[in-house]
């Protein structure tokens, strides 16, 4: 009887293997004989749990980023996220050292005070801000702080007083209906063309039904969508070009006889000014006199790719001095590029986590990252978009519940976030995310695939524009068919992690190699970011490219359209919602000369359609303000003014 009041007044609650305790106001996680205190619980013990915590180094372990601290009575590590071994993992040589800098206070720090501070400068030598140690936090930890990264002197002066960063404006009540309804029309008129096409036998897409006996290729919903609403508005997607993606484009013009089913090719041709393309710093505009006297050697020593994958025969000069140079640009050991960006999420996150990992993605991750999270067999959490503290939730309550049914510590906990969301054109949060991380001692995936070269004042991504130490980024992502006018993707990391996905990842073992020619052309774009071409090219590039967005953006939302996303982000997405808008914005703007992207369901939320424009350094004031004079007729056309009046 006293034992059993003496287990109801502290109110243990067991899960199996795992025990949640409240005693005197202490709240503790004990698990497989380990006892860990959560963020946010004051450091008191009593009786046989005093004996096992008396260590103020043991109460931090998991609020200050420092070595995995665990207390295990039954002779064996425990973890909150379990340590691999170095023999085993590519992640052993990754383990945060008490020496690493706990927190990081830095020059980027001191400009958050004020908004009128300028980012980080960069030298040769020293590519981020100063990271300052300070000492070990003995009491309760502070709440996470969720800061904005920090904006760029032209950003905060375009910024109105009213915008709030990273805010997406709420869908009015009126686009809200009207959207819905619209989908219902298409979707009720699909479903009586279809019945009255079988009724029939006249339907045009009778020949898309499967032979008698085999099951359809596709699910029925998809088949409907694609028939029905997708080969409404196809002309607006898939335009054929025939130039260089710059400032300016060709666009080849189409007819279809048959209601978009097929396309046609014509010999008519538009030159549009191009609001559709990732040609961020402007290669495509400039590469004759900037790269193409540095490229073209290299088609006659190499051809145009090698025919083999890294493994074999597949590795050549050019992809060494590439990779060797993209390490010491984003301030990592080491790096390893691949032929394809999408394939370099998919195919490397497989090689990192598996069955008995946890991988815990915001809401907006790419879906290169979802098919590889996917192809991973890992268990896959969510945290809400762009939020630290969600993540923290999520994490915690990971770390305390452990596998599902056994319970058991996690082997690893991946956290991944992009430095641009595409979709959302905002900017990650990646300070706060940082302190999180380092608070719980698990792993972080960034991908930077839209942010490297766009943000930092020498273009070198989120984390010098957040003022982060590279090291506290585990792993680093990104691509080059952005900012830097060619394809493929890269992974910089850890030197034991990188020669570890050489051989474990199948992007590495089984692609072919990046094209050559595309290595010398990421090669001398890199150098001429970096200003080793012996010229400023590259840094006003980058100033006109910030210019160039923030422009655009003050401008859209002065004339009261919806935009989402973040002041110094080249992707600027301008709200549609109504599905018969994403068709008439599209094909009204290429009338009047302006190439767009149009997004609708299911790439967004069905009721999320938008126009996303992306910026380039290559475009000109002129241009700039002849685009906005072409959306501002759209915008009145199709009533796109919703935050200026709720119908639009």
């Amino acid at each position: 009887m006293e034992q059993k009041n003496r287990l109801k007044k502290k109110r243990i609650l067991h899960f199996g293997d795992l025990s949640l305790s409240e005693s005197s106001g202490v709240r503790w996680v004990i698990s497989h004989g380990s006892i860990m205190a959560f963020p946010g619980s004051p450091p008191q013990t009593s009786g046989e749990e005093a004996t096992t915590t008396s260590s103020p180094a043991a109460t931090t372990a998991m609020t200050n980023g420092k070595a995995r601290r665990s207390l295990s009575t039954s002779g064996r590590t425990s973890r909150a996220a379990a340590t691999p071994t170095s023999r085993s993992n590519p992640f052993a040589k990754l383990r945060r050292l008490s020496s690493r800098k706990s927190t990081t206070t830095s020059a980027a720090d001191a400009r958050s005070t004020g908004p009128s501070s300028a980012p980080a400068s960069s030298s040769s030598s020293h590519f981020f801000p100063p990271v300052t140690s300070q000492p070990a936090q003995t009491g309760p930890p502070a709440p996470v702080k969720i800061d904005r990264p920090f904006s760029t002197v032209a950003g905060l002066r375009d910024m109105p007083k009213s915008y709030e960063r990273g805010h997406e404006v709420p869908i009015t009540w009126f686009a809200a209906i009207t959207t819905y309804f619209g989908y219902a029309v298409l979707i009720l008129f699909g479903h009586i063309r279809d019945f009255f096409g079988r009724l029939f036998g006249m339907s045009r897409y009778l020949a898309t039904s499967p032979p008698p006996g085999y099951a359809p290729l596709l699910k029925d919903w998809e088949n409907f969508y694609t028939r029905r609403l997708y080969h409404r508005i196809r002309d607006c997607w898939e335009r054929p070009v025939c130039s260089a993606p710059g400032g300016r484009i060709t666009v080849v013009e189409r007819d279809s006889p048959d209601g978009n089913k097929t396309m046609l090719m014509t010999k008519r041709t538009r030159e549009c000014l191009n609001l559709g393309s990732y040609n961020y710093l402007g290669f495509a505009d400039d590469w004759q006199t900037s790269c193409k006297s540095h490229v073209m050697p290299t088609l006659d020593n190499f051809n145009s790719c090698l025919c083999s994958a890294r493994m074999d025969l597949g590795t050549s000069r050019e992809h060494v001095r590439l990779e060797e140079l993209v390490a010491r640009y984003v301030g990592k050991e080491a790096a390893l590029v691949y032929n394809m960006g999408f394939g370099t999420n998919s195919t490397t996150i497989p090689a990192l986590v598996g069955r008995g990992s946890l991988i815990i993605s915001d809401t907006m991750n790419h879906s290169s990252i979802v098919a590889g999270s996917r192809a991973s067999g890992a268990l896959v959490r969510t945290f809400v978009h762009n939020d630290a503290a969600s993540l923290e939730r999520v994490l915690r309550d990971a770390i305390a519940r452990g596998m599902p049914r056994t319970h058991r510590p996690w082997r690893k906990i991946l956290v991944m976030v992009e430095g641009i969301y595409s979709m959302e054109g905002e900017i990650c949060n990646l300070k706060g995310i940082v302190e999180v991380v380092k608070r719980y001692g698990v792993y972080l995936y960034v991908d930077e695939a839209h942010s490297i070269g766009a943000l930092g004042e020498t273009g070198r991504g989120i984390c010098e524009y957040a003022g982060v130490d590279p090291a506290d980024v585990d792993i680093l992502m990104g691509t080059f068919t952005k900012s830097f006018g060619g394809m493929g993707g890269y992974i910089a990391g850890d030197k034991a992690l990188i020669q570890y996905l050489r051989r474990a990842s199948a992007g590495s073992v089984y692609h072919n190699s990046l094209s050559t020619l595309v290595c010398s052309q990421v090669y001398r774009a890199l150098r001429v970011i970096m200003g080793e071409d012996g010229t400023d090219t590259g840094r006003r590039k980058i100033a006109a490219l910030r210019n160039n967005s923030n422009h655009m953006r003050r401008e859209l939302i002065k004339m009261g359209c919806h935009v989402y996303g973040d002041y110094d982000s080249p992707i600027i997405p301008v709200m549609l919602y109504n599905p018969t808008k994403i068709a008439a914005f599209s094909r009204e703007a290429f009338m009047r000369g302006l190439a767009v992207v149009v997004v609708g369901f299911p790439a967004t939320p069905i009721v999320l359609s938008r126009t996303r424009i992306c910026v380039s350094a290559g475009h000109t004031r002129k241009e700039i303000e002849r685009a906005l004079e072409v959306i501002e007729e759209l915008v009145d056309l199709l009533r796109l003014r919703y935050a200026n009046n709720v119908m639009g």
